[in-house]
């Protein structure tokens, strides 16, 4: 009966592919060991992650990554909806050996271009090297792996393990062997794997039982043929056709996706023009983008680089809809539940679009912010869209924005975290001082409810926030402070002269300088444990969601990922920085000059490939319950020195060698793939298995480069314009 009800299920498939379902019923050798072990993802630290570019009709939605030598994640047809966990070859001589490309090779990562590179996968000792280079087809969600396989000795079989993970989940696939490869589904989407030299032999089964890793780790043999697998953790297995005698060969793996349509054998395609087709379209996109002046090839190489991976985070069903990164953090580590689909990084937080946005508009692209705009005022929650209850606070949700969703606008988490609604404001603004005056009225014309409703929102209810900048703590903090206020004055300048515009202005103004009840007074301390005690905290009232801010507090607050309490002068972080870099104080107060020090202090370390910065002090989200330093904050200090030469502070001098000393570093901290981790290892200065790359990490590079050129921070919604596109 469940063979029968497979075979309904996948006839219905199949009709809507191009291939004969003659065969199907033939197909008798079920697998067993259902549903397979609980499925999990791919180890985050990605070296390429990219899409085909499109403009206008969009015909290959597909997105796709790499990472330990192999192909990890596909994403298709958003750009959060992950199809493939992993996908890679496994090699055996049948007496001695059985080896798995991601573990057992040596990985070398060359990059070609801005948007490709080829991974060189050596295994010295068995005188084997596998070399991918993979691209998508510009008229369909298809992508190629061009694979190169040289063998030294004769005897040795190599085959093709895929992990499918078919609308965004390991449960629920089905696989059948089909004509000259395997088909795969959930629902009405579809995955056809196929090679140019086609299998010698076939198998499906469950991951973790009848699998093709479990099959030849047993007596090095392919001895499994099943046909079909169904409603579980799924595998796909195939010996591929390839002369079993030493020399080099070449051939393709297609990956072919669809959903309700027509699935087409491409293997008369011409891949070396498709290849050609691919990187092309890249440079179409690149070819007039600004560009500032480089001190060396890295920094050129990771700018144009990081580009691209700006523009690759965007959905393309969906304009403006900018992803955080193409990961899932410890994916390898990250098991799934039925039914609760694990979103990792693959959503859109506004705070990480601001970034992203800001980044592509340094550099000319202004279609873009302005898609991440329109995609900010479709997810802008409306009246009556609930409440956040945080008694005895309880907010309207109108006019503020979701802490992160899919591309859809769902929401995945729902915290209330007041910078990500004053971020849009401070993007809007970027792009309106970039455009025509005509422009900017047709601007403010399109968002003026969006502005509107999330300026009273902050008015109303800031600035205490539920979560800061890092999703965590609840309270007063320097750095969601900062978003907020710089929003009221930028509101109060594009409504200059109304009564709204007025009132924005004066509320940010009070939040500052009212004498002994102001940013100062709520958050810098004067007791607390580093140096002489005097510093802004990172989160002050973080005790209770009914505490008073006072920053001398000895009451406890909870370190997130951890069961620590600590008081909140134990948080040590840098959010102060954004008073300066967001244009509320200058780089010289006293304020922000005593706590920087206490930051360089005990917060920075030196690695091997430049100094890096803990979030906080007591940090626990990393390996082994340890935060490890964050790229991002090396772009915020860079970028705080030239906000100190404007300030007078430092000469021009000063300021660009502790830039150009930190653009070393984060060169450095990118990998083999230039992807500039989240997190690196205070030892090795290399990413940990957080996620790589970050949008985020890449854009504060960008923005630093910027900061050099026009000796202006480009984030300053204050200062003269950095780069102007026409």
């Amino acid at each position: 009966m469940i063979l029968r009800n497979l075979l309904v299920s996948l006839l219905v498939v199949l009709s809507m592919t191009s291939f004969a379902t003659d065969d199907l019923v033939k197909l008798t050798r079920e697998a067993f060991g259902r549903p397979g072990i609980r499925p999990n993802w791919s180890d985050a630290r990605k070296v390429q992650s990219v899409t085909i570019y499109e403009e206008g009709e969009v015909k290959s939605p597909l997105w796709f990554t790499e990472a330990n030598g192999i192909l990890t994640e596909i994403f298709f047809p958003t750009i959060d909806k992950g199809q493939i966990k992993d996908s890679q070859f496994m090699v055996t001589d049948h007496k001695t050996f059985v080896l798995e490309e991601s573990k057992d090779f040596e990985h070398n990562v060359q990059v070609l271009s801005p948007s490709r590179v080829r991974l060189v996968n050596v295994n010295k000792a068995k005188g084997i090297t596998i070399i991918h280079e993979f691209f998508s087809l510009k008229d369909s969600p298809t992508l190629v792996d061009e694979v190169t396989i040289i063998a030294e000795k004769d005897g040795v079989d190599f085959y093709l393990l895929t992990n499918p993970a078919i609308d965004n989940t390991g449960y629920y696939d089905s696989a059948i062997v089909h004509q000259n490869g395997f088909l795969v589904s959930e629902g009405s989407t579809q995955l056809f794997i196929e090679s140019s030299v086609g299998f010698r032999k076939r198998s499906v089964g469950f991951v973790g039982s009848s699998d093709g890793y479990q099959d030849l780790a047993q007596d090095k043999q392919m001895d499994f043929d099943f046909e079909v697998a169904q409603n579980g953790n799924v595998a796909t297995f195939g010996e591929l056709n390839l002369p079993r005698t030493k020399g080099e060969n070449r051939l393709h793996i297609i990956y072919h996706f669809a959903q309700n349509k027509e699935i087409r054998s491409t293997l008369g395609t011409d891949f070396g023009a498709a290849k050609e087709v691919f990187e092309q379209s890249w440079r179409t996109y690149l070819k007039d983008k600004l560009a500032p002046k480089f001190n060396n090839k890295g920094e050129a190489d990771l700018y144009w680089r990081s580009l691209v991976v700006l523009k690759s985070h965007e959905d393309k069903l969906n304009p403006g809809a900018l992803i955080a990164s193409l990961s899932i953090p410890w994916g390898e580590k990250q098991y799934e539940t039925p039914g609760n689909k694990i979103g990792g990084y693959h959503l859109i937080w506004p705070r990480d679009l601001y970034h992203t946005a800001m980044g592509l508009l340094l550099a000319g692209d202004i279609k873009t912010p302005i898609g991440a705009l329109r995609f900010l005022k479709k997810i802008q929650y409306q009246k009556g869209d609930g409440v956040w209850d945080y008694n005895p606070r309880v907010i309207p949700k109108e006019g503020g924005f979701p802490q992160n969703t899919w591309v859809t606008g769902e929401s995945y988490w729902g915290g209330l975290q007041l910078d990500q609604i004053g971020y849009p404001i401070n993007l809007f603004w970027q792009v309106y001082r970039r455009v025509s005056v005509s422009e900017q009225k047709l601007l403010l014309t399109e968002f003026d409810s969006m502005l509107k409703k999330g300026l009273s929102f902050i008015q109303k209810y800031g600035p205490w926030s539920a979560q800061e900048r890092w999703e965590e703590n609840f309270g007063l903090s320097p750095s969601t402070f900062s978003s907020a206020t710089s929003a009221l004055l930028i509101g109060g300048e594009l409504y200059k002269g109304t009564e709204a515009g007025d009132s924005y202005y004066r509320t940010a103004q009070g939040w500052l300088f009212k004498p002994g009840d102001n940013i100062d007074t709520w958050s810098f301390t004067q007791n607390g444990p580093y140096g002489d005690g005097q510093y802004y905290l990172r989160v002050s009232g973080c005790q209770s969601y009914s505490a008073t801010w006072d920053p001398n507090s000895k009451d406890s607050c909870h370190v997130a990922n951890s069961s620590m309490r600590v008081t909140p002068q134990d948080f040590l972080d840098q959010g102060f920085l954004k008073l300066a870099l967001l244009g509320l104080r200058p780089a010289d107060d006293w304020h922000i000059l005593k706590s920087l020090e206490k930051v360089n202090q005990f917060i920075r370390v030196k690695t091997p490939n430049g100094y890096g910065w803990y979030r906080y002090s007591n940090d626990a989200y990393g390996e082994d319950g340890k935060g490890r330093l964050w790229t991002l904050l090396s772009g915020e200090q860079g970028r705080f020195a030239v906000e100190r030469y404007s300030a007078g502070n430092l000469d021009w001098n000063q300021a660009v060698s502790q830039v150009n000393t930190v653009l070393e570093s984060m060169v450095k901290f990118a990998n083999d793939g230039q992807l500039i981790p989240e997190q690196i290892f205070e030892h090795t200065g290399e990413g940990t298995g957080g996620a790589t790359p970050l949008a985020w990490s890449h854009a504060e590079f960008i923005k630093l480069l910027w900061a050099r050129e026009t000796k202006i921070n480009p984030e300053n919604p204050f200062r003269a314009l950095s780069t102007v596109v026409e």
